[in-house]
């Protein structure tokens, strides 16, 4: 009996938290980066080396986090973008690589974008 005195106030102070926790507040979708912004140079070395990957104004939003993932080599490069939403990212690739594009805010992630590095 003494424990059943126990587990009620837990489960109300569980209910309550749940209850009271819960944001209902909608969630808005993040945008994707724009494409017409970003520029992916060659890669340094030829036909491999360090490429960048470069976002004009408005290429994300202030703040934000932009993801590069080079799917070929199953590697990626996180930068946070500037105040007017440019960036720089320099990651490893080969010509022909297939990048994926994202950007993270807050807790939502935006659709992803997919560029090929090119040739020099």
């Amino acid at each position: 009996m003494l424990r059943a005195r126990f587990v009620w106030p837990f489960l109300l102070a569980l209910a309550c938290h749940a209850v009271l926790g819960c944001d209902n507040t909608p969630t808005v979708p993040v945008p994707p980066p724009e494409m017409e912004a970003i520029v992916v140079g060659p890669p340094d070395g030829g036909d491999e080396g360090n490429v960048t990957v470069t976002g004009a104004s408005g290429a994300s939003g202030a703040g934000d986090v932009v993801m590069v993932f080079d799917v070929d080599l199953g590697a990626g490069v996180m930068v946070e973008a500037e105040e007017d939403g440019s960036f720089e990212v320099i990651i490893w690739a080969r010509v022909g690589d297939e990048l994926v594009i994202q950007i993270k805010r807050g807790g939502g992630l935006s659709d992803e974008q997919t560029t090929i590095v090119p040739s020099g």
